[in-house]
């Protein structure tokens, strides 16, 4: 495929990352499935095996310069994933989920670059262990939304 610029590219790359961060995120999962955190465990779901697998394109998050706006794309990947597709069941009352999800996504996105900037120095199954337990701080479970076929 022929590019008419570097936006059309970086466009294309990203809505690819996306549908990988959805599909690797929900995989393991149907619709409505409802999840306790507490049971969570390195093979709950693929994403942080899916970017270790896809290494040397996750390392250009990195590099401003390359694709433009690319380090900003992460996040809200995975603003959008939380936003659509998990209704998060909280361990405090009277959450605001919009910004909760955008505050997870961000914090979610920096502990990945940090990974990626310590070039990968720990396994995907340990990067997922420490996102459960960060997740287990502030959740109780989770519900996934409609699944795409």
């Amino acid at each position: 495929m022929y590019y008419q610029n570097i936006d059309d590219l970086v466009e294309e790359l990203m809505e690819e990352m996306f549908e990988a961060i959805q599909y690797y995120s929900t995989s393991k999962y149907q619709s409505d499935s409802r999840v306790k955190v507490e049971e969570l465990t390195t093979n709950s779901f693929d994403l942080l095996y899916y970017i270790y697998d896809h290494r040397d394109y996750f390392t250009l998050l990195l590099l401003e310069d390359t694709l433009p706006h690319i380090h900003q794309q992460l996040p809200e990947a995975i603003f959008n994933l939380l936003k659509n597709k998990f209704d998060i069941l909280y361990d405090v009352p009277s959450v605001d989920d919009y910004h909760q999800k955008r505050y997870m996504a961000y914090g979610t996105a920096g502990l990945i670059t940090d990974w990626i900037a310590q070039d990968f120095d720990v396994t995907p199954g340990e990067m997922t262990d420490r996102l459960i337990r960060i997740l287990n701080t502030f959740a109780r479970g989770f519900v996934i939304k409609e699944i795409d076929s």
